[in-house]
């Protein structure tokens, strides 16, 4: 055999490991990224009396080892909802319908159906608006 055909086979032979433990690094890594993640399902928005604010309700899922969680924001309208960006008031557990009902363009009663059990965040204020829990 010539000297050149060794040397094909010879580079052959170490990129063939080398791309599969590149590839398996690539699969493992998207796997270990999709434990972590969280999937968020917009349910309903609000709007206050002019319309110029939202409340946003969202459930969201954390896999079997994060119980699942009823979430609420406000938001200007026309902005997009980023789960990342846009923080909560309130977070409770499970997934529940919420009652929102706006009084006026800076108060604004939310309820849970059924009654929210555990709590994980409950603010009374969201920016100017005061928030009142029924």
């Amino acid at each position: 055999m010539s000297r050149r055909r060794w040397i094909g086979i010879a580079v052959a032979a170490l990129a063939v490991p080398i791309a599969a433990g590149f590839f398996l690094v690539v699969v493992v890594d998207n796997v270990m990224r999709g434990f972590g993640a969280c999937r968020v399902v917009r349910q309903k928005a609000f709007a206050s009396p002019s319309g110029s604010q939202l409340v946003v309700v969202v459930w969201k899922a954390c896999g079997a080892t994060v119980p699942d969680s009823t979430q609420a924001s406000i938001m200007p309208r026309g902005r997009t909802f980023s789960a990342e960006s846009t923080p909560t008031f309130v977070s409770v557990r499970g997934h529940l319908d919420v009652v929102v009902a706006w009084s006026s363009e800076q108060a604004v009663r939310i309820g849970f159906i059924p009654g929210a059990g555990q709590i994980y965040k409950r603010d009374q204020r969201a920016g100017d608006v005061t928030i009142n829990y029924e």
